[in-house]
């Protein structure tokens, strides 16, 4: 629309985040806080497969509505996306990873397909190496998304999401077959969420990877385009 408006956090931790070990310091509530602070526009709340801060949130979104009518809080879960059937019998610790991706809800239908998501993950976890692993496989997001787009808004996520691992991958052996490979799969997800719904994900980061990794996302989105956003996948307040 050509309407500047101050930044909005699509990726922030809380307290809850990764509930199987210990992730994130920040209430919900002070975390908000923050944001308003900052003068941000509104914040998503994606603990890592857990949504059990939800409730919180939204019981201070009611109490601080009429303070700030249009600061927006979105709901959200960075999942564990993983191969179709991935169980603790078949882990194959030379090519499975548990990857890092970002489910948004758009409206009240999207919150119950990520919850609904969350769930099937839930179900099939399973111990390994002394932690639970709740992985989401590829198949759920077509039965539950893809049968009903336009709800949900999914993003590539941090270092650790499967896009920015094959590029870095990508970056070492500049396999044309690899690089073939992600962008089937970045076609993929856009067929899943819908082209208006699916987003490439920079960081600001002074780090190799990261920067290396932001500047092959802007040329994915150049040359295909794809939209993108940049987060700041906040894990604490401040510094100190």
């Amino acid at each position: 629309s050509g309407i500047h408006r101050p930044y909005f956090g699509c990726h922030n931790h809380t307290m809850y985040s990764n509930i199987r070990l210990l992730d994130c310091i920040n209430r919900p509530t002070a975390l908000i806080d923050k944001a308003i602070e900052m003068g941000l526009s509104g914040i998503a709340i994606t603990d890592h497969e857990c949504l059990s801060a939800h409730m919180e949130v939204n019981q201070y979104a009611k109490k601080i509505k009429d303070k700030y009518p249009d600061f927006v809080i979105a709901l959200g879960n960075e999942i564990y996306l993983c191969r179709n059937g991935l169980n603790a019998d078949n882990y194959d610790k030379d090519y499975d990873r548990y990857y890092h991706f970002i489910l948004l809800a758009k409206d009240a239908i999207g919150n119950q397909q990520i919850r609904e998501i969350s769930t099937r993950a839930w179900n099939r976890s399973y111990m390994a190496r002394g932690m639970r692993r709740v992985p989401t496989y590829y198949q759920d997001l077509v039965d539950i998304i893809h049968a009903n787009p336009g709800h949900v808004i999914g993003s590539t996520a941090c270092l650790g999401g499967a896009l920015p691992t094959q590029l870095m991958r990508w970056h070492d052996s500049r396999d044309d077959s690899l690089y073939e490979k992600i962008i089937t799969w970045c076609e993929q997800m856009c067929w899943i969420f819908g082209e208006e719904n699916f987003f490439l994900e920079l960081q600001p980061s002074m780090s190799r990877e990261q920067s290396l990794v932001n500047r092959y996302l802007l040329n994915i989105a150049r040359d295909y385009h794809y939209r993108y956003i940049i987060t700041t996948d906040s894990h604490y307040l401040k510094k100190e």
